[in-house]
């Protein structure tokens, strides 16, 4: 089939690449892309992908897209066959965006606007219905961000390099250079990228207020990326923040290393460990980072008649995250915690938590970092109850304890989002942004995940079904099945009433399980005082025998919780298998079938008031280890193989 590409769909994808473009075609009508190797086809053009290096993270195509898809882009107007994963003329983003115009040209005639849900804490006559339209599914109309005023964004900057002089750990001038050297940012940036240039629509209008507080300003010089940038409406309802879309960038360089961001638990463990808090957060906190001229090139925003450069740090790259994290983990040093502009200074005592506030407040001056109360209390006020990124704490009972926000609570489980997905009928948007929310609860109240086997299968199968798919797919109704229907329905009761969680420590049961399976038995043995004073062993048969060797050593721990535990407190269990340890640890598996097995365990445990305290054991230190290959069990009590 002959290809023609059109005047029109140059301008409308940016027109071409520095490079010339490359024309691959097939007689069997199949593109290069299809066949194994490490090429793919990039905006009409072939290149090679580049190798990862020391571990980093290198994607991109050269120009900051994604490939093409096996069918090649046909003229605007022609027949456009999909192509891999359903993609509308089979081109992913740049076919995406052609099938978005035209979405969006049938909701103009239509009185509407295409975008996402509306959200729930505006009111519904801002928005209009959505009819069907032939031929194509459109998102739930919601007023456009764009005629939303920016929020007022403070025009203070960090001082990047004291704070750097506070780092004593030197993590955050790991990621410094991102910020102040030129030379360093474009060695982690793929040469050949560049060039490319989207335009932003709607966004002229705040052109004065981003200059104004220093946010971005025109550019003198031609950007490296000219990428898009958007609004999203604030909480209020009334103003809105910029996001930059940095996905070209993103994609031409190397990923960022770790956010040293606390795990969630480990954060509730934390702030359950001292009796006063005092909490506040950066105001605008990415906008005042600043980053150096010569790097600002390559924050481009494609704008009508001239293009703008960010000049402060912005949410869309990669790197901010990491950035922001890092730099408020040196203000809380050996004070509290930070979850990105979030900061926590905690103390055991009233006069403690007033000195660590003290220290914390001499940081943010030294580094010119401005901040400001949470939650509408005064700045630098010590309290021992309070709500902090979601959760609400307790410290001031006489045991700590915590809980879900209220406010979150109610509006997960009133949202308009849960009552479709418990209809059976919901988009696919709906129900990821439910199940977040599911996630975020059960990780809050402590509650196993193993619990919802159904809810995270049918989660696992519809995101990956999405991986690649165009953003309109995410707007499809799909049926939501009776069982991941009821799972939800069940916490969504538990999140209503929105239980307490007391904190403590479960006091040792005095036992240790040993637990291990091999391809064709399995044995448990409990030991206590030193000497194996229990124990069970048997043989897989039936459907179990052709078990994964995983699902087996789950089954081996499950065996002996069911039938040698029965001492309330910590139960230490022993498992040479990796895997059912850190399944057994977080409460959830990517097995269906082992989620419900460890849903039976940890029911049957609570029952008895046990806490599973799952720990890995070499091979050879195995107790249980030879009562899985023929050897029968001996008279207990026994004693410990001196051997293992």
């Amino acid at each position: 089939m002959a290809v023609t590409w059109t005047r029109a769909w140059w301008r409308w994808t940016g027109g071409p690449t520095t490079r010339p473009v490359e024309r691959v075609e097939r007689v069997d009508g199949r593109s290069r892309a299809d066949e194994p190797g490490d090429e793919r086809q990039a905006f009409g053009r072939w290149v090679r992908k580049r190798p990862r290096v020391d571990g980093g993270k290198r994607r991109g195509d050269g120009c900051g897209r994604r490939s093409l898809s096996p069918t090649w882009v046909l003229a605007v107007g022609g027949p456009q066959p999909a192509g891999r994963g359903g993609r509308v003329g089979g081109v992913g983003r740049d076919a995406s965006r052609l099938a978005g115009l035209q979405r969006r040209l049938q909701g103009i005639a239509g009185g509407l606007a295409v975008y996402d849900e509306a959200p729930d804490n505006v009111s519904s006559s801002t928005y209009s219905s959505t009819p069907s339209l032939p031929g194509c599914r459109v998102a739930p109309g919601r007023r456009a961000d764009a005629g939303l005023p920016l929020a007022r964004v403070t025009s203070n900057r960090i001082d990047v390099e004291a704070l750097a002089a506070m780092d004593g750990v030197g993590r955050f001038r790991e990621v410094l250079p991102m910020l102040v050297d030129p030379v360093a940012f474009a060695g982690l940036v793929d040469g050949a990228a560049g060039g490319c240039r989207v335009p932003s629509r709607g966004m002229e209008r705040h052109r004065d207020a981003m200059r104004s507080c220093g946010v971005a300003s025109d550019a003198h010089v031609r950007p490296v990326f000219a990428m898009k940038a958007f609004t999203t409406p604030k909480k209020d309802g009334r103003t809105s923040r910029l996001v930059l879309d940095a996905r070209p960038l993103n994609d031409a360089m190397y990923g960022p290393p770790s956010m040293d961001l606390p795990n969630i638990r480990d954060f509730i463990n934390e702030v359950k460990r001292h009796r006063f808090a005092m909490q506040c957060d950066g105001v605008s906190y990415f906008y005042q980072f600043p980053i150096h001229a010569s790097i600002s090139r390559y924050f481009g925003i494609g704008m009508k008649g001239c293009d703008m450069l960010l000049d402060v740090l912005c949410m869309g790259w990669s790197w901010a995250p990491c950035i922001a994290q890092r730099a408020s983990n040196v203000l809380v040093r050996d004070l509290g915690l930070a979850w990105v502009d979030n900061f926590l200074v905690l103390g055991g005592s009233l006069d403690e938590a007033q000195r660590n506030v003290a220290v914390f407040r001499e940081r943010t001056q030294a580094a010119r970092v401005e901040v400001r109360a949470e939650g509408g209390g005064a700045l630098w006020e010590v309290c021992s109850r309070f709500v902090c990124v979601g959760v609400e704490f307790d410290l001031a009972a006489e045991t700590q304890r915590h809980r879900l926000d209220p406010s979150w609570a109610e509006r997960w489980v009133d949202g308009s989002g849960m009552t479709a997905v418990l209809s059976g009928r919901a988009t696919a948007r709906q129900f990821a942004e439910v199940f977040g929310g599911a996630v975020w609860a059960t990780d809050i109240l402590a509650i196993p995940r193993c619990h919802f086997a159904a809810l995270l299968s049918f989660a696992g199968r519809l995101g990956g079904r999405m991986v690649g798919a165009a953003a309109h797919s995410w707007d499809e109704v799909i049926d939501v099945p009776p069982s991941t229907r009821r799972e939800l329905g069940a916490l969504r009761k538990t999140v209503q009433g929105n239980p307490w969680v007391v904190g403590g420590t479960a006091e040792d049961s005095g036992s240790v399980l040993w637990t291990d399976a091999s391809s064709w038995a399995w044995a448990a043995l409990l030991e206590a005082e030193g000497r194996l004073v229990d124990g069970r062993q048997g043989v897989f048969a039936g459907p179990d025998a052709g078990a994964h060797i995983n699902l087996k050593e789950m089954w081996a721990l499950a065996e002996g919780v069911v039938r040698l535990c029965w001492a309330p407190g910590a139960q230490r269990c022993r498992v040479d298998n990796a895997a059912v340890v850190g399944a057994v640890a977080k409460g959830s598996s990517s097995s269906y079938a082992a989620n419900r097995l460890l849903s039976r365990t940890i029911r049957a445990a609570d029952r008895r008031k046990i806490v599973l305290c799952p720990g890995w054991v070499p091979s050879g230190e195995q107790q249980a280890d030879p009562y899985t290959r023929g050897a029968s069990l001996p008279r207990f009590p026994a004693p410990l193989s001196a051997s293992r």
